[in-house]
C-alpha cells in the first residue's frame, strides 16, 4: 500500500497531539517538520523520532511530499496555505481557517481552482456525538426542531494547557474561534447556514480575547443561540443542544451524549471510535479518488465568516 508522504509545519500544542495519530495510520509517512521554536522542533522530533527541517520551505519545496499539515497560529494559516498549493501539494489546515474572511475567502477560491485537496482539522464531524445527532435526524427521532444552543463556560481562558503568545489575543484568539468554530461548522452540516440575527461581545481588556459573548441566529424557522462565558467559578462546561417536539440531544464536553424523551433523560452508550484517525484517513482515501467525508476549506470558510463577524 503506497504510501502518504506527508510534511508537518508547526508542533504547538494541537500539531503535536495529532503526530501520534497519524503515526499510527499505516499509511503515513512523515517526511519531515518545522517549527520557528527550535528547543519545541528538537524536543519534539526526538520524542517521535521524526527529521527536522531548518526552515519550513524545505518541506514545501520537497517533491516527494503529496501533503502538508499546517498547525500555526490563524494569521499565518493564508500566506502558508497558498504557498502550499503553488507548490502543488494537498493541504491540511487547523480551525480557524484564516485570520480573516477576506483571507479565508481567498484560501478557499485558490484551493478549489488549483484542482488540489484541502482539509480541516475538524475532529468533532467524526466523532460518535455527530453521527448520532445525524442518525436521529433521518429517523425523525427530534420531530420538530425548537431551537440549537451552544452554551459554554470557562473558569479561565486560556486554559492551563493551552498557554501561548497568540491564544488569549483578540485578534487571533478566544473561546469563539478555539472552541465555538467546531460546533459551528457542525450546525452549518447538520442544519444549514446561519444568518446572525443579533449579537454581543465583551473584552474587559480591548487587546485580549472575548471574555463573553451571547449570540442569535436562525436556520429557516430555527432560533440558533450561543452563549460563552470566562472568568466563573465553575468548571469548564460545553453543550450543544439540539432541542424538538419530541425529543432532544446533548452532546456534552464533546464526547458525552444525552438523549431527553417523554422528559426522561438518558445518557446514550457511546460507540468507540477515534475521530481523529478518521479525520487522517478521510484525507488519505480523497488522495486515492475513493469515496470519503473530508472536511474541506469551503466548510472552514463559512465557520469562519460566523465566527468573525460575531468578533468584529
Amino acid at each position: 500500500m503506497k504510501k502518504i508522504n506527508i510534511g508537518i509545519i508547526g508542533l504547538g500544542v494541537i500539531g503535536q497531539r495529532l503526530i501520534p495519530t497519524f503515526l499510527k495510520h499505516e499509511r503515513t509517512n512523515i517526511v519531515g517538520v518545522y517549527d520557528i521554536d527550535s528547543d519545541i522542533m528538537r524536543q519534539v522530533t526526538e520524542k517521535f523520532d521524526l527529521r527536522p527541517v531548518n526552515a519550513y520551505e524545505e518541506l514545501i519545496d520537497d517533491e516527494s511530499i503529496d501533503m502538508i499539515y499546517i498547525a500555526v497560529p490563524p494569521q499565518f494559516h493564508h500566506e502558508l496555505a497558498i504557498k502550499v498549493l503553488d507548490a502543488g501539494k494537498h493541504v491540511f489546515c487547523e480551525k480557524p481557517l484564516a485570520g480573516t474572511i477576506e483571507e479565508a475567502e481567498d484560501m478557499c477560491k485558490r484551493a478549489n481552482e488549483s484542482g488540489l485537496l484541502h482539509g480541516m482539522n475538524f475532529p468533532l464531524y467524526y466523532n460518535f456525538g455527530y453521527d448520532y445527532i445525524k442518525t436521529c435526524l433521518k429517523d425523525d427521532v427530534f420531530g420538530q426542531i425548537k431551537r440549537i444552543e451552544l452554551n459554554a463556560v470557562f473558569p479561565v481562558w486560556p486554559r492551563p494547557w493551552q498557554q501561548n503568545k497568540w491564544i488569549d489575543t483578540r485578534q487571533e484568539g478566544g473561546f469563539t474561534r478555539e472552541i465555538f468554530t467546531h460546533f459551528i461548522q457542525l450546525i452549518h452540516d447538520s442544519f444549514g447556514d446561519i444568518q446572525l440575527l443579533n449579537y454581543h461581545v465583551r473584552h474587559d481588556d480591548p487587546s485580549k480575547s472575548e471574555n463573553e459573548l451571547i449570540a442569535v441566529g436562525q436556520i429557516d424557522d430555527i432560533k440558533v443561540l450561543f452563549n460563552g462565558l470566562v472568568g466563573v467559578n465553575e468548571k469548564e462546561d460545553l453543550r450543544l443542544i439540539i432541542r424538538g417536539e419530541k425529543a432532544s440531544v446533548e452532546l456534552v464536553n464533546w464526547r458525552d451524549v444525552y438523549l431527553t424523551k417523554d422528559q426522561e433523560k438518558i445518557q446514550v452508550e457511546p460507540v468507540a471510535t477515534d475521530a481523529t484517525y478518521n479525520l487522517i484517513d478521510a484525507f488519505y482515501k480523497a488522495i486515492d479518488g475513493e469515496e470519503n467525508n473530508l472536511v474541506s476549506f469551503d466548510h472552514g470558510l463559512k465557520a469562519t465568516k460566523i465566527v468573525e463577524t460575531l468578533l468584529l
